[in-house]
């Protein structure tokens, strides 16, 4: 093969000799070290789309107490008496409307207390999902956990709204910083029937009978 790098050629030598290394080179692709499926290095798993999950912590507790003392007394008297017309002597209507005067007392008192105190609390981990991201980046979460044991079901729900940054590097959040939030335990079985007043109680209440 004739090539103009030869001795009488006008080309300079250094030109030639990276022309030949081009040419004789193969022809290679350049490849990314990573792979396109592969996560970032450099950014975490917190929750940010919809239906994606995170981890609620739940530990709220409430306390309420209410007393209130009711004191009534009264009391009344009266007494009238009708002064008849003098008569020499003692008439029938004289004795009658002397009879007509009378008098009387009374009182009344009433004295009643009540007092009320309740304590709630609940703790628990359950896992919720992303329903839906609000205009502003805030997140709309709603997660429900059911346990059974012995019959007993116990039901823990939470919902409310979540900001970005209160979710923690290991996608947990307090439910204590869940906006609009509601945290709700409810139980169904034999234990949850027996804390409840029965039908007589209840009508006694409702009655306002003690």
């Amino acid at each position: 093969m004739h090539t103009p790098c030869g001795s009488r050629s006008r080309v300079p030598r250094h030109v030639c000799i990276v022309a030949t290394l081009l040419l004789a080179a193969a022809p290679a692709s350049a490849q990314s070290l990573w792979s396109d499926r592969a996560g970032s290095l450099v950014s975490d798993l917190r929750a940010r789309r919809a239906g994606d999950v995170l981890t609620i912590l739940v530990d709220e507790q409430s306390s309420a107490e209410k007393r209130a003392t009711t004191d009534l007394e009264r009391d009344s008297s009266f007494s009238s008496r009708l002064t008849p017309p003098a008569f020499e002597r003692p008439s029938f209507l004289r004795r009658f409307l002397l009879s007509l005067a009378t008098s009387g007392q009374a009182q009344s008192a009433y004295e009643g207390q009540g007092a009320t105190t309740r304590t709630d609390r609940a703790t628990g981990v359950l896992t919720a999902r992303v329903v839906r991201v609000l205009d502003n980046g805030n997140l709309l979460i709603e997660g429900r956990r059911l346990v059974k044991v012995n019959d007993e079901l116990q039901t823990l729900v939470v919902s409310g709204v979540v900001r970005p940054f209160d979710i923690g590097p290991d996608n947990t959040v307090l439910s204590s910083r869940i906006a609009d939030g509601e945290v709700r335990v409810e139980g169904t079985g034999v234990v949850s029937d027996r804390q409840k007043p029965g039908l007589i109680q209840r009508l006694f209440d409702f009655l306002g009978l003690y």
